[in-house]
């Protein structure tokens, strides 16, 4: 029996995520706001699934979390992911909102990182990843709330693969580029809005400057985040993964 904790998993690449690795066989610990649906849409599935409603940022939600895996006896994989922040510049973001996805973006993660590490222990080791943005290696102008937390929160779990390597605890992270989610429909809307334009446009903007020529899908992603909370990735720990259709060189 494999477990798996997976955060901000009731839509988008978190679902994919979870969809994907019910398929490996794993037992499921859903944590989102609202994972109900999600839970039932894996059960239908056949997979053996949790659910935690919570916000990454309270305290109580990882605690919750890491005790449903307690009761399971172990813990093998863990995906760090949430919601995005509001598509703001960067000086017009007040100091609650830094505050408020501090909390949720830098802390909370590594909070149930932390929580997590005794059960890893308990399990011989485990992988870990965190869903990040290309925008750590490439910031983009309007979203300064997502470049600079996200990347606080890369060079935290770089730090993370160097201390708990020794110990079989490998983690990395997945720098997804232009998703087909909600999320890239409230983008096209945000920056609609500031060029008078349509969402459209932007999109077809978007997509014309994609290698691919294309938006991502969550499965495409998914695949990628499954390997690297497999057994399967043995040797892959303090890296940030690029699945962005070539928008950024890696280097």
């Amino acid at each position: 029996m494999r477990v798996a904790i997976l955060t901000g998993a009731s839509s988008g690449m978190g679902f994919a995520v979870a969809r994907r690795l019910a398929q490996e066989g794993y037992v499921l610990i859903l944590g989102s706001r609202n994972p109900s649906v999600a839970v039932k849409q894996l059960q239908d599935m056949g997979a053996k699934v949790v659910g935690v409603a919570g916000d990454l940022a309270d305290v109580t939600t990882a605690e919750a979390l890491v005790r449903e895996a307690e009761q399971l006896g172990r813990l093998d994989a863990l995906l760090l992911n949430h919601g995005g922040p509001p598509v703001k510049p960067l000086l017009e973001i007040t100091e609650e909102e830094w505050r408020r996805y501090f909390d949720l973006m830098v802390l909370g993660p590594l909070r149930l990182l932390r929580l997590s590490v005794p059960l890893f222990r308990r399990s011989g080791g485990g992988r870990v990843v965190a869903i990040t943005s290309f925008t750590v290696k490439n910031p983009h102008p309007g979203i300064g709330l997502s470049n600079s937390l996200r990347a606080a929160l890369v060079n935290a779990l770089k730090t993370a693969a160097l201390e708990l390597g020794p110990e079989g605890i490998l983690v990395n992270a997945v720098a997804p580029g232009y998703i087909l989610t909600e999320r890239i429909a409230e983008w096209n809307r945000a920056h609609a809005e500031r060029e008078g334009v349509t969402p459209e446009e932007i999109a077809r903007r978007t997509v014309e400057g994609i290698p691919l020529k294309r938006y991502g899908k969550p499965e495409e992603v998914a695949e990628v985040i499954a390997f690297l909370l497999s057994p399967a990735n043995g040797y892959i720990t303090g890296q940030q993964l690029l699945v962005d259709g070539g928008l950024v060189v890696a280097g």
